[in-house]
């Protein structure tokens, strides 16, 4: 069933007027629209890091609710409707997102045919769920000259219920959400309260009633309404980060975060290990009259098998000065006494080097990567030639749970392997698993270009410790590296680019509300929204 408009949006009456680009908007040709519609998610999608121009969420959320209400004058509504958001989430993501194609740029011979069929079908299928979201407001709204504030949050709802689900549907992508457009702005504090998909709610629903109001004095009355939702959020974010809390300077245990930058492929070159780890040593030394408590390295930093080199196990020991050192490594399944061949599975996994020589027990990575890490229906692919971008062997194995590992020197810490830090819920779960006082993130940004990836990648674990409360060491080869506090703000001014070490006392973890009640704040905002919205409402279906 489609929604059947009752009549054409009308310039007077009870609220449903339509300011003046407005109806310019609804004069356009059907294809005109599409690309208004492009063109307004794509300028939205600049909000994001690393550019973070948060105003455009109010440019150009308006006009994709003046579009969708013309759509709903169409004369076919449902179909109008669902191209309209197709076309504004396709925007969004092929700007947000148009770093997808680094990965198949690695290995350019191999992968880079699939770049733009990448770029396409992850940026258009993403918009599936913004039309999919349009078409079902339009569903439920039935006409067009309802009034535009109702369809305003009724909109809203629809694109964050699309947020949501794809944050976990097949696995998950739940990357540019709105809430990171405020990362840079005390606005992002409210996730310690609310969460991330409840930011994410207010966020689009203030953006979208900025294009609401009714005739004369109520067209103020959306701009206001977003006025003041983000001044509420402004200003108690502003409150948090000059709390005493906050603005107590860190005593804990001193913490060395390394930064590397090396190309994938050069970095497991056949007979690279040795100078690998050389060039970590030499970054990880200092003159410092303490050696630090924990030295983290980046993501799979060694390129030899750990668990089977006790003597470079305890050459690393010994060269700590009674520090430790946290470092992710590939480790084969299997006993000591498996042959590594073609058929091999791994774990892609990280490791406490103890202050006498041994190994913690690891922590293996539990959200693997699809189609980097391993393949759905692998075996499949595998009949066809086709491996993961890591292209090791038989593929990755997950692991099965969070793990805390305890230093001798500092409180125990939850560690988190690259992709696993973009999910708001599997990091809180992490966090309350373990009841660590800190996080450990090792990732490797160099899959994700030179500067836009890696920049979204920091700015999604400076959320998590915003809402956690706990800080997070984050190491990463070709990213930004740096300790992040409970408030989200970090020590690390360099460039993805550049190998530099990061010394920091380990601040104090923070409790928060939305990790003592999780989603309840959304799930209340939703309803609220819910009601307000569709009271009243009538709808006029077709069959």
């Amino acid at each position: 069933m489609s929604p059947k408009p009752l009549s054409k949006p009308s310039a007077t009456g009870d609220g449903a007027s339509l300011p003046a680009p407005a109806a310019a908007l609804a004069r356009l040709s059907q294809r005109a629209q599409l690309a208004a519609a492009f063109a307004s998610g794509a300028a939205m999608g600049f909000a994001q890091p690393p550019w973070g121009l948060w105003p455009l969420f109010f440019l150009a959320c308006p006009a994709a609710l003046w579009l969708w209400r013309a759509a709903l004058a169409a004369p076919r509504p449902g179909r109008a409707s669902f191209w309209t958001g197709w076309a504004f989430g396709a925007g969004h993501f092929s700007v947000a997102l148009h770093w997808i194609v680094e990965p198949f740029l690695v290995d350019a011979a191999t992968h880079g045919w699939m770049a733009p069929f990448a770029f396409v079908i992850l940026n258009g299928g993403l918009g599936l769920f913004w039309g999919t979201a349009f078409w079902s407001a339009g569903w439920v709204a039935g006409r067009a000259d309802g009034p535009l504030w109702k369809d305003a949050l009724l909109l809203a709802l629809a694109v964050v219920s699309a947020e949501f689900i794809r944050s976990w549907i097949f696995t998950g992508f739940p990357w540019a959400l709105a809430v990171y457009g405020w990362i840079d702005t005390p606005v992002a504090q409210t996730g310690a309260l609310i969460g991330p998909y409840a930011v994410t709610l207010l966020t689009f629903a203030a953006a979208f009633a900025t294009g609401a109001g009714g005739a004369g004095w109520r067209r103020a009355l959306g701009p206001v309404a977003a006025a003041a939702l983000v001044t509420a959020g402004w200003g108690w974010g502003a409150w948090r980060l000059g709390s005493d809390a906050a603005q107590t300077p860190p005593s804990g245990p001193l913490i060395r975060v390394v930064q590397t930058h090396l190309h994938p492929d050069e970095k497991w070159a056949p007979g690279f290990a040795r100078a690998n780890l050389d060039m970590l040593l030499a970054a990880s030394g200092g003159d410092l009259d303490e050696p630090p408590a924990v030295t983290v390295w980046p993501e799979s930093a060694v390129t030899f098998i750990l668990d089977r080199a006790p003597e470079a196990v305890r050459e690393i020991a010994n060269r700590m000065n009674g520090g430790e050192v946290a470092t992710g490594a590939l480790r084969p399944v299997g006993s000591p006494a498996t042959e590594i061949s073609e058929a091999t599975r791994w774990r892609n996994s990280l490791f406490l080097i103890q202050n006498d020589g041994t190994l913690s027990a690891p922590f293996d990575k539990i959200h693997l990567v699809p189609f980097g890490e391993y393949f759905p229906f692998d075996s499949f692919f595998n009949s066809l030639g086709v491996v993961g971008f890591g292209g090791m062997g038989g593929g990755l194995l997950p692991g099965d749970r969070p793990v805390a590992i305890q230093p001798a020197g500092a409180p125990a810490f939850a560690p988190l392997i690259c992709y696993e830090m973009i999910f708001p819920r599997e990091t809180m779960a992490a966090a309350e698993a373990t009841n660590a006082d800190w996080m450990v993130l090792v990732t490797n940004d160099g899959w994700f270009g030179a500067y836009v990836g890696p920049m979204q990648h920091l700015a999604m674990a400076r959320a998590r410790a915003i809402e956690t409360g706990l800080p997070i060491a984050r190491s990463a080869n070709s990213g930004v590296s740096a300790m992040i506090d409970p408030f989200g703000r970090h020590d690390g001014n360099y460039k993805p680019s550049e190998t530099a070490v990061q010394d920091s006392n380990l601040p104090e973890r923070r409790t928060t509300h939305y990790r003592a009640y999780g989603e309840a704040a959304t799930t209340l905002v939703f309803l609220y929204l819910l009601i307000i919205s569709t009271l009243g409402r009538k709808r006029s279906i077709s069959g």
